[in-house]
């Protein structure tokens, strides 16, 4: 006798047939959850926010919504929530994407049955949960390797402070103690700025995507940047294209950080590091993603070094979680949290590595037009 698994799922299906039938498989099956149903997107936003399902399993193709914006309506309704989607067999291509943009899984409908379902919601959640604590380690991690560097740079900012502080009292006139007073305030923001940004790292909110510059991002960034790289290295910034793009600035840090972590780790001798951003059309910036037609612009971030470069032989297993060629020093992580939030947010990421050249890694990142600004 099938007993429920304490699941709660959501089907969200226009097809009252084939939602019954498939409601009918996934109570009959040897792990039957409580299912819920809804026939619009409309209908299945509202259940979301208000029964919080385990998982979703949604068709892309609804009354009041089509093809990937569907999905991408539900994610952001609710970013840490397992998605497998519906696709029929003329929506393959679609259903790829649909993974590159957070969906935890794809089922053909013509081959269903109860186990086949109840299976792909499992792992996809299984999957859900792996993921989100993979990113939450790295997070843990990230922040202890920036512990000394953020406390020089604290150093630095209690001095300008307390030296600030100094000429507002030695001030001999109002132009004088004004002109310390902004010195003062510009030195509070900074500390200000660098803990959020550090306590953003370490903790673990909801995905908060946003339409940001590009350019916002690499200065906001900076400070961080600037703690962890040794004075042997040569940071280099530019040139910084501004790019309205959609993605959680939060996360953009620890990408960001991840791959300048890398590249450091590359110039134990020490050497130069450059970080850059251009605007570029979608063949140029992602040629090999089935996808790259759906958005015509890209802005496109790289990560240079001139590092010790990466053997040809590794490379198709830089962005696997737990591999690492740096021994006891390294946990695996960096790369593969990197992978997981372009991939996220509908980018990709490209390599291109010398043996004793150095290194650019490439994060491609959608556009967003003006009129979806708006």
């Amino acid at each position: 006798m099938a007993t429920e698994t304490g699941l709660r799922v959501l089907l969200v299906e226009d097809d009252a047939a084939f939602a019954g039938f498939l409601g009918i498989a996934l109570r009959t099956g040897v792990e039957p959850p409580a299912v819920d149903t809804a026939g619009d997107l409309i209908s299945a936003l509202e259940q979301i926010r208000q029964t919080r399902p385990d998982a979703v399993v949604l068709d892309l193709n609804l009354p009041d919504s089509e093809g990937l914006s569907t999905l991408r309506a539900v994610l952001a309704a609710a970013p840490q929530m397992p998605v497998v989607v519906l696709t029929g067999v003329a929506d393959v291509d679609v259903a790829r994407q649909a993974l590159q943009l957070g969906a935890q899984d794809w089922l053909l409908k013509g081959h269903l049955d109860a186990d086949v379902v109840q299976r792909a919601i499992r792992y996809a959640i299984e999957r859900k949960q792996l993921t989100d604590r993979l990113v939450q380690a790295q997070k843990l991690e990230i922040a202890g390797r920036l512990a000394n560097g953020v406390a020089h740079e604290f150093n630095n900012v209690l001095t300008a402070i307390a030296g600030s502080a100094q000429l507002v009292e030695d001030a001999a006139d109002a132009e004088a103690r004004s002109s310390a007073l902004e010195l003062l305030r510009r030195a509070s923001r900074q500390g200000i700025a660098l803990s959020r940004q550090l306590l953003s790292l370490a903790r673990n909110p909801p995905v908060n995507a946003a339409v940001v510059s590009t350019a916002g991002l690499v200065d906001n960034g900076r400070p961080l940047v600037q703690a962890v790289l040794p004075s042997t290295v040569v940071l280099e910034v530019g040139p910084i294209a501004d790019v309205p793009v959609r993605l959680d600035p939060g996360q953009f840090d620890q990408l960001l950080l991840n791959l300048v972590l890398n590249a450091r780790d590359a110039m134990p001798q020490g050497g130069t590091l450059r970080i850059s951003v251009t605007a570029e059309a979608a063949h140029a910036a992602a040629p090999e993603s089935e996808w790259a037609a759906r958005d015509p612009l890209y802005a496109v971030v790289r990560v240079s070094d001139t590092g010790v470069g990466i053997d040809p032989s590794i490379k198709p297993r830089l962005f696997e979680p737990f591999f690492s060629t740096k021994g006891a020093r390294g946990t695996g992580l960096g790369l593969a949290v990197v992978a997981e939030i372009v991939e996220r947010f509908g980018g990709a990421i490209h390599v291109d590595s010398r043996l004793g050249a150095g290194t650019t890694f490439a994060v491609c990142l959608p556009a967003v037009s003006e009129s979806a600004e708006e």
